[in-house]
């Protein structure tokens, strides 16, 4: 891949690195590069988390990725990063819930159950805490839902619920805070030499200086990389799935109706958590479905009636205190690696251009931003991050 040469005559930098993104994992790079003394740049077409991390189910946890031990300790330290962030600057500042979850199945969906057993199991191997507990256990932890001498629980202390929108734009106020700055405008091509050393971007507002570029751009990374490359297969060909999922927040509801974020084996999938507005925030993986093809109102309202329909299983008055026209009813298009797991590194054929994409976003803005800011102050790519590396596909070696 050849990357196109702008010439420009020597200009001062004014920034050490400059993000192309300015959702969850953009900008809390940001926070860390300006927490550790240098400038970047944050360049957003939009707003501040105005895509996928304000449509996002906002579930950090690292309970959900027990089939590859790296990629669990690298959740997990995602986790970590949370918390030490809350300690610093407090939970309700950062929109940091740590609600812990639950998983809740019954005994009688025998796969379902013995799944659970077998993801509790391999979490405690991994140093996660996860307690399974019985229905009498379970009424104790979430009073306000309606259960069944069937059901049973995995008990997750350390999952939390993260306000994305609040805690991206707080991570913003305190990245400028410490020098760094965001501009609203338009990435169109890159400024490199010959030998695709990169030394800027150039915008609708301009031309940009900076030693680094990273691109933090979610669902849009192949199109964003064809346009400021002007390689034009990168928008159809990256590594990079977009996948629908459709999230339903109603109105708020009598307090202490959900403590814990809660969710179901695959059969009658279906997860909620307490939402930011008092509300309820409610999605399920298969009704997702029914929005892939069509993503009219009136398939998102099926889409709600579904989710409310479900939803009686723990909230058996529910779709009578809710009336589906007075929820905010949102589609989030999520990136999703080809292989499920995060492509973080720089891009083959370029020097000083970094690519990060990943599925799981919230998870893992903390600890991608602190590795990330490590790598670019000093040059050495931190291990954590070398499984994630563009070259293990086709076309990037």
């Amino acid at each position: 891949m050849h990357i196109p040469a702008f010439h420009a005559k020597a200009v001062v930098m004014k920034h050490d690195v400059i993000i192309l993104g300015g959702g969850i994992i953009g900008v809390t790079l940001g926070y860390y590069l300006a927490r550790d003394g240098l400038k970047p740049l944050i360049i957003e077409p939009g707003e501040i988390a105005g895509g996928t991390s304000g449509a996002s189910f906002a579930w950090a946890n690292a309970s959900t990725k027990t089939s590859d031990a790296a990629y669990h300790r690298l959740n997990a330290d995602g986790m970590a990063g949370y918390r030490g962030l809350m300690a610093e600057y407090g939970g309700p500042a950062l929109g940091i819930n740590p609600s812990g979850a639950l998983q809740v199945v019954s005994r009688s969906d025998a796969p379902g159950f013995e799944a659970m057993v077998s993801d509790a199991k391999k979490l405690s191997g991994f140093g996660y805490r996860a307690t399974l507990v019985d229905h009498q256990t379970l009424r104790e932890f979430e009073p306000g839902l309606s259960f069944t001498d069937d059901d049973e629980a995995l008990y997750l202390p350390d999952d939390m619920i993260i306000d994305a929108p609040r805690f991206t734009r707080e991570m913003a106020r305190l990245m400028q805070s410490h020098g760094g700055a965001i501009l609203k405008a338009t990435p169109t091509g890159l400024i490199a030499d010959d030998n695709g050393v990169v030394s800027g971007v150039e915008t609708s507002d301009g031309p940009h200086y900076a030693a680094a570029v990273v691109t933090a751009a979610g669902k849009d990374t192949g199109k964003l990389l064809a346009d400021i490359t002007g390689f034009a297969p990168f928008a159809s060909r990256f590594p990079l799935r977009q996948v629908p999922g459709f999230l339903m927040t109603t109105p708020p509801v009598p307090p202490e109706t959900l403590r814990h974020l809660i969710y179901t084996s695959t059969t009658d999938e279906l997860h909620l958590l307490p939402a930011p507005n008092g509300g309820l925030k409610i999605g399920s993986d298969d009704v997702d479905a029914l929005i892939w093809e069509d993503r009219s109102p009136q398939a998102m309202q099926a889409a709600a009636r579904a989710l409310l329909t479900r939803a009686k299983r723990f909230l058996p008055d529910l779709a009578a205190m809710v009336d589906v026209n007075t929820c905010r009813l949102q589609i989030g298009i999520r990136a999703y690696p080809e292989d499920a797991k995060s492509l973080i590194g720089p891009l083959p054929g370029a020097t000083g251009l970094y690519v990060i994409a990943t599925h799981s976003g919230i998870t893992l803005a903390p600890i991608i931003g602190s590795l990330m800011a490590g790598w670019i102050a000093s040059g050495k790519a931190p291990g954590q991050l070398t499984p994630y590396a563009l070259s293990r596909f086709a076309g990037f070696a």
